[in-house]
């Protein structure tokens, strides 16, 4: 049985923001970097991937390019929170083990909000920038997404591919 917010999520998020509804399927916004012109030709676009794992579970596939040939990429299991209407899906990042730096007592967390729009992603700057996410590079804190760049059911895109370390 779907609980309240995931239903006000099927019904706000299919209708609204694309978000796919049936476990497993996904949904993905793709764009072109910002610095498109410099990007090299190889250079991923950018993406938010969006897959449903359970009524309040989702996998998220993030990547955004910036100046210098700086990617960030953040994937993981975000909880979905909200009341309906203002849905967002949080995901924890977790500290690099094998930094000795960027430990703090408050987490970094990636937030994906829904809208009518698109995706717009969200950050806890402070513990972020503390815990040096994207290495300081590249900052997710405001990307947007328009509905417009979300590829059609069944098409191949960048999200969820695996790709080399």
């Amino acid at each position: 049985m779907m609980s309240r917010v995931a239903r006000g999520l099927a019904a706000l998020g299919c209708a609204a923001a694309g978000l796919a509804v049936a476990q497993g399927t996904s949904t993905c916004y793709v764009r072109p970097p910002a610095d498109a012109a410099s990007a090299p030709a190889a250079a991923a676009p950018d993406h938010v991937g969006i897959r449903r794992k359970s009524d309040k579970l989702f996998e998220l596939d993030i990547s955004v390019a910036g100046a210098a040939d700086a990617q960030c990429s953040v994937a993981g299991v975000a909880k979905l929170q909200g009341e309906p209407g203002a849905e967002v899906l949080g995901l924890v990042v977790r500290p690099d083990p094998t930094r000795k730096s960027g430990r703090t007592g408050t987490l970094c967390q990636v937030f994906v909000r829904l809208s009518p729009a698109g995706v717009e992603l969200a950050t806890t700057p402070a513990a972020c920038q503390a815990q040096s996410l994207c290495e300081g590079k590249v900052e997710l804190n405001g990307q947007r997404f328009e509905h417009a760049t979300r590829l059609p059911p069944g098409t191949r895109g960048p999200c969820f591919e695996k790709r080399a370390p």
